[in-house]
């Protein structure tokens, strides 16, 4: 008797365990998926009795992206379902079969994150996804290249369109039946380029390879560009065709040999002349060509930045670059001038060849105190020395625009104050413009600034005070700002949508602390209002019907000039307590009616309150 009673409890106990390991999953699952396909997020909960109601099912998907914000992909509540992501679907006929599986269409590389599954019914189930999204890169190289005899040749291997930016580019020669790594010899230069970061998310990178016809053995080699990515299972390689041609030979017809004798003959008769002329062409022989030194229209503090200066007319091996950097707040270069005391920055700097077309490259990053600094590039080349210099000027996109009012919620026949707040930018001058209803202007406008903090950044806060009508109802208030940090047409704006209503709050699921109480341990329900204006809001918590005391924290204002807070409810479960429902109702001026959340306490016996029975 005593064995058989001792059995039954060792039942119950692994009955209590299955129960709270079954309401949520410990492990993450791992998913990879290539940009453009489909995939589908797992997500199996107990199946749903009968007695439960359609409307009492809630399914929520989330997902925390790879900056750490999280986001609300799919919603199913109260028989509705809502889509915050376009083309994501849970299939409703699963739904039915306890699999509320999420389907992502045309995955982007947006979609990567972390991903949870949260279903009531009422029993809370959880369960999480990581997704990785992988973008095979695509590979540019020409079959086949030429190079002049005597001369040297630039091939570029474009790799475009890859995730993520972890990319190796490698370069070999071919010759015969061995395989080098290229670059190492004084014949031949490698040169890559940082990652381009791409607008779809994707990036983008370019290498190049400079070959001399001397490295060139039997007039034929083959070069293979070899990218390593993690959408490949081994190295990914594309070769072309580097052959050595003689150079052009002129073709002479008999025209033309006898306009050369007359003009030989000519030459014969005024020899000191011609010796002259030949031997000062020769001496004198044309510099090359330089251009200014481009860079882009906008430059910002803190993000890698090219400058570029191309160079025409002359062979590889007759050029030296040198790049100088000047401390910021210097004078204006002189045409021509030179960068005394200046930082030799030349080992930092790229050439890329092709014939006697070359670019040099220098990569400079910049904070906010080297505004101004000045750069040159100057190019040696027979004897003769040609300078190009340039200023750069640093820029900062400001990292708040906004309007806020006072007070939060207008009052007709009340006076409005709209601030406009600009924050952390440089340079310091700039426009704002106030206008009403697209294009209205404002009057009375004061601005505030801009001030300077330590960072030597500046803020700038623009206010307009107007007495409130009745016309101004859904009226829309827009803040112009001009500035050089951004980008064309040059300007931002800022809107305020007069709302005299005020915005309700948006209203979370319940969460319980833990997720499976025990029986006589303390648990929390909490509930997160957020996004609510005005501050006031009304919250009560019900069981079974019943008022019950509980506690919330000051709303708080967000940065959005709305405000959030929280809302709790503790309690100590007891037997009584399986299976009561909570309920939170919310009521605020700006709802059209009040909202409520219900949940349903998944209460489990704690392992000291089994006894075995008396025998």
């Amino acid at each position: 008797m005593q064995h058989l009673q001792n059995m039954k409890v060792m039942i119950k106990v692994m009955l209590i365990v299955c129960h709270c390991a079954g309401s949520s999953s410990d492990t993450t699952r791992q998913l990879s998926v290539l940009v453009g396909a489909d995939v589908t997020l797992g997500c199996l909960f107990d199946k749903l009795s009968r007695l439960v109601e359609w409307s009492a099912l809630t399914v929520e998907w989330n997902v925390v992206d790879t900056h750490a914000e999280k986001s609300v992909v799919y919603t199913f509540e109260d028989g509705r379902a809502h889509v915050d992501r376009e083309g994501s679907e849970v299939d409703r006929m699963r739904l039915r079969q306890s699999d509320a599986s999420l389907q992502l269409h045309n995955v982007t590389v947006g979609d990567e994150g972390l991903y949870s599954c949260r279903i009531i019914t009422p029993v809370v189930y959880t369960e999480t996804t990581s997704l990785e999204v992988l973008a095979r890169p695509s590979v540019l190289l020409p079959e086949k290249a030429a190079v002049t005899e005597g001369q040297e040749k630039t091939i570029q291997c474009d790799v475009t369109g890859f995730y993520p930016e972890k990319l190796a580019v490698t370069w070999l020669m071919l010759s015969g039946s061995r395989t080098v790594l290229a670059g190492l010899s004084p014949l031949s230069r490698v040169c890559t380029e940082m990652a381009i970061h791409n607008a779809d998310g994707t990036f983008s990178i370019r290498s190049g390879i400079t070959m001399h016809s001397s490295a060139v053995k039997g007039g034929e080699m083959s070069l293979m560009c070899q990218v390593e990515h993690k959408t490949y299972s081994r190295p990914y390689n594309t070769s072309v065709t580097l052959t050595v041609q003689a150079p052009p030979q002129p073709v002479y017809s008999d025209v033309t040999l006898i306009a050369l004798t007359s003009v030989t003959s000519l030459l014969l008769v005024s020899a000191a002349i011609g010796g002259a002329l030949l031997l000062y062409a020769h001496l004198c022989k044309a510099p090359p060509s330089v251009s200014e030194i481009s860079k882009p229209s906008i430059i910002y503090a803190r993000v890698q930045t090219d400058l570029r200066c191309a160079i025409r007319g002359a062979a590889q091996r007759e050029l030296r670059v040198r790049w100088s950097k000047l401390s910021a707040g210097s004078e204006e270069l002189s045409e021509g001038g030179s960068l005394l005391g200046g930082g030799d920055l030349s080992d930092q700097a790229c050439l890329l060849s092709d014939c006697e077309h070359h670019t040099s490259v220098l990569t400079v990053c910049l904070t906010v105190s080297e505004d101004r600094t000045q750069y040159q590039c100057e190019v040696l080349c027979r004897g003769q020395s040609i300078t190009r210099g340039t200023t750069v000027r640093v820029k900062v996109e400001p990292s708040f625009l906004q309007i806020t009012s006072i007070p939060q919620i207008p009052k007709v026949e009340r006076s409005l104050v709209l601030c406009c707040r600009l924050e952390n930018f440089y340079p310091q001058e700039v426009d704002l413009e106030w206008s009403r209803n697209d294009g209205e202007p404002v009057c009375g406008v004061t601005h505030f600034g801009p001030f300077s903090d330590h960072t030597q950044l500046y803020s700038l806060w623009s206010k307009i005070q107007l007495l409130m009508a009745r016309e101004d109802e859904r009226a829309v208030y827009s803040c112009r700002v001009y500035h050089s940090s951004f980008p064309a047409p040059g300007y931002k704006d800022a809107l305020y949508h007069i709302n005299t209503q005020g915005t309700p709050p948006d209203v979370m699921f319940i969460d319980c602390e833990p997720p499976c109480p025990l029986l006589g341990g303390d648990c929390t329900l909490q509930l997160c209002l957020k996004d609510f204006c005005p501050e006031d809001v009304s919250v009560t918590w019900t069981k079974d019907g019943e008022e019950v005391p509980s506690f919330n924290t000051p709303p708080s204002l967000n940065i959005n000039g709305l405000y959030s807070m929280y809302t709790f409810l503790k309690l100590t479960p007891t037997k009584q307590d399986r299976g009561s429902r909570f309920r939170c109702r919310v009521e605020h001026s700006a709802q059209q009616e009040p909202e409520e959340r219900l949940f349903t306490l998944p209460l489990t016996h704690s392992l000291l309150s089994i006894q075995p029975a008396e025998p």
